[in-house]
């Protein structure tokens, strides 16, 4: 485990200030690791405190924004996934990574947002052509728009 979990009181229920104050003494990589362990040990409560109180101290780091996006897809809070991944796309840049464009485009997806998706989707596959994973989620994506758009006849008999 690591020293910020063993620093942590095991109870569910810690006062935000106790953790930011535990927080501002390691660095974002770490924090996103004790955030791990706290998953892992189905500590939910402490681990969305300790996002939080990351995303305060480091609001552009992507180890925290990574792992604020996953806990909140983890507790299928799509807005707040959302939220992050779009920030960490942000702070990415040019050199953002397939996997984030991927988890976007589920958690918009999630919210059934099709035509949204559909257009992360394209955008996704322009700056990453060789993701196969990115190219069948456009696939879907495109029949899903379509199918909508023209939906299947279907024969009424009198």
């Amino acid at each position: 485990m690591t020293r910020l979990i063993h620093s942590l009181p095991s109870k569910g229920t810690v006062a935000n200030n106790f953790i930011e104050r535990c927080a501002t003494r390691f660095s974002p990589e770490e924090i996103r690791q004790a955030i791990a362990e706290l998953v892992a040990h189905n500590q939910l409560a402490m681990a969305s405190a300790l996002c939080q109180a990351g995303l305060s101290l480091y609001p552009d780091s992507e180890d925290i924004l990574s792992i604020s996006a996953l806990l909140a897809e983890l507790e299928q809070d799509w807005q707040a996934a959302q939220q992050h991944l779009e920030k960490l796309l942000s702070v990415q840049g040019a050199k953002s990574k397939s996997t984030v464009w991927h988890h976007l485009i589920r958690v918009v997806r999630c919210q059934l947002d099709i035509q949204k998706s559909l257009a992360l989707a394209k955008q996704a596959v322009e700056l990453h052509p060789s993701d196969h994973q990115l190219q069948s989620e456009l696939l879907a994506l495109s029949e899903e728009a379509a199918e909508r758009v023209f939906p299947q006849s279907t024969d009424i008999t009198h």
